[in-house]
């Protein structure tokens, strides 16, 4: 094995509980925290250019707003990125890395737009930034389409490729399947990076189960605090911190990440809870796309037997589509019935 790195995207991924707005000194202290603990990457946010900057939010329309909020502050020689959904950031607002505070950039992109946003990637690429690119919702990723994205990687030779578990499916044989494809096909030198979210409890032993894999490529994987993150939540940042020190001869501090936990991320979990929860849990037993299960929940007058039987009908190319025209003609066809 090769070596083995943490990514924490607490300030990004843990921005869908709240809307990104953490509130200045917050955002300040859980990046202080992180650091200190020794996490090798910290993600501190999404660039989107359809938002407005505001000192309180860790969604920022541009690279400049980035330094206006983060810049004074000591990296400690930890990579700093961002993350951009691919077609939400002009290539425009993206200034050279050598000007920024950001390292790299993760990008993040659905299957049907991989050629157009690996594009982008080498745009980034090359303006100087170490480029993840992340693969939305992997499960949907074919083996074929798994060699096709490889290939692409490796003419671009972003910094890393990530496997996203955007709806929690995977348990560990299916990750470690698609672990395979990609480690056989993808340039040795390209990073595999990995995302859990723990629609089935799963998001910690998913993230083990990338870091174990028996590869001399180089592996990383993503945590967040306390797993504050959209959905049922993300693989908690303290806990593989705590697996990555004694299996793999880490020294993360992680008294740094529970005094982030309980002086920065507590007050949310209050408010708006996250984790894992029968919601979650039904739509990933389904694997389609959760808000198919609010919708149908809504109505008021089915069971839980009746949901999961309109949600086995639903085609295997609109699962994850959120199309609530089909949930409604399906919804009434099962009433008649």
């Amino acid at each position: 094995m090769r070596n083995r790195y943490l990514l924490d995207c607490t300030l990004r991924d843990g921005g869908y509980i709240n809307d990104w707005e953490f509130g200045h000194d917050n955002i300040l202290n859980i990046f202080e925290r992180v650091v200190a603990s020794g996490v090798d990457v910290i993600e501190i946010g999404f660039l989107d250019d359809r938002r407005t900057f505001d000192m309180n939010r860790s969604i920022m329309p541009d690279t400049d707003s980035i330094g206006r909020i983060y810049g004074g502050l000591d990296k400690k020689g930890v990579m700093v990125v961002g993350m951009i959904d691919y077609g939400t950031c002009d290539i425009s607002n993206i200034m050279p890395c050598g000007e920024s505070f950001l390292d790299g950039i993760r990008v993040i992109f659905k299957k049907p737009k991989m050629h157009e946003a690996m594009e982008y990637c080498r745009q980034l690429k090359e303006l100087g930034y170490k480029v993840f690119s992340q693969l939305v919702s992997v499960t949907v990723y074919s083996d074929d389409d798994l060699k096709e994205i490889a290939g692409i990687a490796n003419d671009i030779m972003p910094y890393a490729l990530s496997m996203v578990d955007t709806y929690g499916l995977l348990n560990p044989t299916e990750l470690k399947h698609i672990m395979d494809v990609l480690d056989v096909n993808l340039d040795p030198d390209i990073i595999l990076g990995f995302h859990a979210h723990n629609n089935f409890q799963l998001g910690y032993v998913n993230a083990t189960t990338a870091l174990d894999y028996d590869s001399d490529r180089d592996i990383l994987v993503d945590g967040t605090l306390y797993g504050m993150g959209k959905s049922a939540g993300n693989a908690p940042l303290e806990l593989v911190g705590m697996y990555m020190n004694e299996h793999y001869g880490k020294e993360y501090v992680i008294t740094e990440m529970q005094e982030a936990i309980s002086t920065s991320v507590m007050d949310f979990q209050k408010r708006s809870p996250w984790g894992y929860q029968l919601f979650y849990y039904i739509a990933a037993s389904n694997r389609v796309h959760p808000d198919y299960v609010s919708y149908l929940m809504n109505k008021r007058t089915l069971s839980i037997t009746a949901i999961n039987e309109i949600l086995g009908r639903i085609p295997d190319d609109k699962k994850l589509e959120k199309d609530m025209k089909l949930a409604e003609s399906l919804y009434m066809d099962y009433q008649k019935h």
